[in-house]
């Protein structure tokens, strides 16, 4: 009785270790892409407009403010934007898209990536 356990047991257990082993032999290390995600700038919604996750605008930098807006009308002020936000835009001539990435209704504030 003991022996045919033995021998009912041992296949199995080879075969989870042969399985092992080919996981192991697999390259991996060039195979995964690095997780990245563009920093999202708070911007002050104007007192009424709305804006909703997914939402494109028009991100501008007129003089020492940076402003985004939805076609012709201002729907936000970037609230001290830094220096790099700032820096990029003088490179992209004043202009750059950017997308809603959150919403905070209570706050009035919208969470913006320039891109």
């Amino acid at each position: 009785m003991g022996i045919d356990f033995i021998r009912k047991a041992a296949p199995s257990f080879r075969k989870g270790l042969d399985r092992r082993e080919i996981e192991l032999a697999t390259p991996n290390l060039f195979t995964q892409e690095p997780a990245s995600a563009p920093r999202a700038y708070a911007a002050q919604l104007r007192s009424d407009k709305t804006l909703a996750v997914g939402d494109k605008l028009g991100v501008r930098l007129e003089g020492q403010n940076v402003l985004a807006r939805r076609g012709l009308e201002l729907v936000a002020v970037f609230k001290s934007p830094g220096v790099d936000l700032k820096n990029a835009l003088s490179a992209s001539f004043g202009e750059a898209c950017g997308t809603v990435q959150a919403v905070h209704p209570v706050a009035r504030i919208a969470e913006i990536t320039v891109c």
